[in-house]
């Protein structure tokens, strides 16, 4: 047995830790993948923590702790590199002045805050710019959003962009509403959508594992999988729009044969 955690889509929430702490205690040996999203929430405006954290993580242990990039991440760095806007206007200023406060500084106005952010935290968002934005451990291929499946080599021909953006494409390729089939030799990982947002039909047989989805929580880790196929698994346990005391999902996958061990659902 292989063990891999995996956790996506904290948006700042910072209680996970603790729960992910108490995990690694069961399996020390593992590996841990953070699958994007550290930023941005309806609840918490600390995804500044949240990426000091796992940054730490990964700089204290580089052989056990991954981080790839996902859609709320790329927008960040875009923004604070001068590129868009965007991140700035959707929420980004509000990490900002959590920022600002928990490191006891006093900016004069918005302005300021930006200014001395970006003079700050330099080193944090160069490193969340650099983050892969898919990685493999064994039997487990894992990437923020989805594939373009039906291309002729998903990995290698999904756009950039697509791997943190795709939604129902990844979910149902061309034949919606019918869930896509999984054409890897290896399990697929994904965050992005909350998984009580993603409903489907099978056009085969589906495999037993799915008939323990969401098993704790409606968001709960959701396996599409047909038969004779690896699985693809949703992980997603929609901390963007939850109460703040959600901490989301975290999975234990087996990266010898792409199969879940077990997951933590917090409802």
């Amino acid at each position: 047995m292989h063990p891999v955690i995996a956790l996506s889509d904290i948006h700042g929430q910072l209680l996970v830790f603790p729960a992910l702490a108490k995990l690694r205690l069961k399996y020390p040996e593992a590996e841990v993948v953070f699958l994007g999203d550290y930023q941005d929430s309806f609840h918490h405006h600390t995804g500044v923590s949240v990426a000091q954290k796992i940054q730490a993580m990964q700089v204290a242990n580089p052989n056990k702790i991954f981080a790839i990039q996902g859609n709320h991440d790329a927008a960040a760095w875009e923004s604070l590199t001068g590129q868009n806007e965007y991140w700035l206007e959707m929420g980004g200023e509000d990490i900002i002045a959590e920022t600002m406060a928990i490191e006891g500084r006093s900016p004069a106005d918005m302005t300021e805050a930006i200014t001395m952010f970006k003079h700050e935290h330099v080193g944090l968002f160069d490193w969340i710019g650099a983050l892969p934005l898919n990685i493999q451990i064994g039997k487990l291929f894992f990437v923020h959003a989805g594939l373009e499946l039906s291309l002729a080599d998903p990995i290698e021909d999904t756009l950039p962009h697509n791997k943190y953006w795709l939604r129902e494409d990844y979910w149902y390729g061309k034949n919606a509403p019918n869930y896509a089939h999984n054409p890897l030799d290896c399990a697929i990982v994904t965050g992005h959508t909350p998984t009580g947002l993603i409903t489907g039909l099978y056009d085969g047989s589906a495999a037993a594992t799915t008939l323990r989805n969401r098993t704790v929580s409606p968001r709960g880790v959701l396996t599409v999988q047909y038969e004779n196929e690896y699985a693809r698994f949703f992980i997603d346990g929609g901390n963007h729009s939850s109460t703040a005391a959600h901490i989301g999902n975290i999975a234990v996958f087996d990266a010898d044969n792409g199969t879940l061990l077990e997951a933590i659902e917090d409802n």
